[in-house]
């Protein structure tokens, strides 16, 4: 493919102009030919692109995996899931592609509201439903799995921000709709097993294990609402991949000073690849440089990135999100980690680790905490266990702003 003309954004863009990520979206598919699968990283990955992307390229390519976009981000209670659902489906494209009649979804609204409606006017968020959301959402999913399908043809639901939707229930003391919600999707994917012809990705910027964590704690909660789906982590994208991102924004209007391919090689490698960044480096010089791209411009906009508070928003996640979804205790632990990990560019054993910081079980707990967040890498040294930061960038950040 040759490159196209693409402006610096950290926004959205048409799905047809997403670019690279083959490799992830081949591998994805893969995957769901089997089961579900539950993606946990943070902001500025790139996930709601590679989704709307895969959504985009199943369709595009007429695979038999089909998949349809839900963003849960703002739903509020359960009453609202269903609604949710419809509305996306309810768009011509989804409600053609699902060829369903809904006829449980009927059947239980003609029964508390006894009139003949087309599916397209039902709504479950009026108060008679209040207590009828389970099955309404029961309803909804297996007229799906019920849908006139081909042989083989499986359906996936992606549910963006799943997880942060749950979060904000818990922020407003509606955990028990969440527990009962997390055990609903669960009996549901196990009853539509036979079946298997419908998937869920479920994915968001907080861990799913993050919500799962607080419910044991606070709320007891003993249920494993996940163990039958496979995780999936997003890094960043290919070298070529991020070689294509650039040559495409370079087309929108910047010239190249110097080797083209030599300073794309500068900006990937400082970047590491992560398309968020390679934009923000780009939409910098766009304002410092007058849009010109040489060695001292990447090494100014690099630099700005890190330094100048304007682009602070990049980086604060790595902050915030450890002092919102951790308790204050947890928290002091796994910035006092980073702030000490942060100063070592080398992998750092556990070892010294506990030795500097103490508190030998909580120092472990947090460590496999960020490694699981995909803060630290882990790796071994005979069979001693190491950590460093998993992106040089985020580790030069925490230095230079909060150590």
């Amino acid at each position: 493919m040759n490159p196209y003309a693409l402006n610096p954004t950290a926004g959205t863009i048409p799905p047809s102009r997403i670019v690279g990520r083959a490799f992830e979206i081949k591998t994805l598919l893969q995957i769901l030919e089997s089961q579900s699968v539950l993606i946990e990283q943070f902001r500025r990955m790139g996930k709601t692109l590679l989704l709307q992307k895969l959504e985009h390229f199943t369709r595009e390519e007429d695979h038999s995996n089909k998949a349809i976009y839900f963003i849960l981000q703002g739903v509020r209670d359960p009453t609202e899931i269903t609604d949710t659902l419809l509305n996306t489906l309810r768009d011509q494209r989804n409600f053609a592609l699902v060829k369903s009649s809904f006829d449980k979804m009927r059947l239980l609204y003609n029964a508390i509201k006894p009139e003949t409606v087309n599916i397209k006017d039902v709504s479950f968020k009026l108060p008679e439903f209040k207590s009828k959301w389970k099955d309404a959402l029961t309803a909804c999913l297996e007229d799906i799995a019920d849908r006139k399908s081909d042989s083989g043809e499986i359906l996936t639901l992606i549910l963006d921000e799943f997880p942060m939707m749950l979060w904000n229930w818990l922020e407003a003391g509606k955990s028990n709709e969440a527990m009962e919600l997390l055990d609903v999707l669960r009996n549901i994917r196990h009853s539509l097993k036979e079946k298997n012809n419908i998937r869920f990705l479920i994915c968001g910027s907080i861990g799913m294990s993050v919500v799962l964590d607080r419910l044991r704690k606070d709320h007891h909660y003993t249920g494993e609402a996940f163990n039958d789906t496979a995780n999936y982590s997003i890094e960043g994208m290919s070298k070529e991949d991020a070689v294509f991102l650039c040559e495409c924004i370079q087309l929108s209007g910047f010239d190249c000073l110097e080797s083209k391919h030599a300073l794309f090689d500068e900006i990937c490698e400082l970047t590491e690849n992560l398309p968020f960044y390679i934009n923000k480096i780009f939409a910098i010089m766009a304002l410092q440089s007058s849009s010109e791209i040489s060695r001292a411009s990447i090494k100014q906009a690099y630099d700005a990135l890190l330094q100048e508070p304007i682009h602070s928003d990049s980086f604060n996640q790595l902050y915030t999100r450890i002092q919102i979804y951790y308790c204050k205790e947890d928290a002091w632990i796994m910035t006092g980690l980073l702030d000490m990990l942060c100063k070592h560019e080398e992998a750092v054993s556990e070892e010294d680790i506990t030795q500097h910081i103490g508190g030998e079980p909580a120092v472990k707990l947090a460590l496999a905490t960020l490694t699981k967040e995909h803060y630290l890498m882990r790796s071994f040294v005979g069979e001693k266990r190491h950590y460093k930061f998993k992106y040089k960038l985020f580790r030069k950040w925490w230095k230079l702003n909060k150590a």
